[in-house]
């Protein structure tokens, strides 16, 4: 299935492509972007890895996943996976070039991809999880409508060489405010 770009006031979310590697490769090598995520991808090679991955399981029906595009470039990623069907929920995750932390471009696509999620995918439920420390991270969560529904302790071990609770958010249909 072929997403269809959405667009918001200053972004075009889209469906990644494997030429986008050297932008993503802008964040997702990023140290400080992957500190509460997956390691740092070192190459073009494994990033176009990692686009192509994305896009087998899109093609898969497991998971939907946006380009953030600002400007003719891609400036972060953003989607829901872990998609089931049955249940009607998913889990939102995103990654944001550090250049663009704190203009609220997070908090613009989220709220669209939401719409999408509640709306064509039929989601009851989204859920997200983040590093409990991951202050930016909860705040985003806080601000789309989400509630901290529980911890898991000790979950990750970190750069820091300790373990860090993962903080559990969960929002629902009935909960969300759709973007204006």
């Amino acid at each position: 299935m072929v997403l269809l770009p959405i667009h918001t006031e200053r972004l075009v979310l889209r469906e990644p492509t494997v030429a986008d590697a050297r932008d993503v490769l802008v964040f997702r090598g990023d140290p400080e972007v992957q500190r509460y995520n997956d390691d740092p991808l070192r190459t073009l090679a494994e990033c176009e890895a990692f686009l192509e991955y994305l896009l087998a399981e899109t093609a898969a029906d497991l998971r939907r996943h946006w380009a953030l595009e600002a400007g003719g470039r891609v400036i972060g990623l953003m989607g829901l996976h872990s998609w089931h069907r049955l249940h009607r929920r998913a889990e939102l995750g995103y990654d944001l070039a550090r250049a663009h932390w704190g203009h609220g471009y997070a908090s613009e696509a989220a709220r669209a991809i939401l719409d999408f999620g509640f709306g064509p995918m039929h989601l009851h439920r989204v859920q997200a999880h983040t590093i409990a420390d991951n202050h930016r991270s909860v705040r985003l969560l806080h601000s789309l409508g989400f509630t901290r529904e529980g911890t898991m302790r000790d979950f990750s071990l970190e750069d820091d060489g300790r373990f860090h609770d993962s903080a559990v958010f969960g929002l629902l249909r009935s909960q969300f405010l759709p973007a204006a």
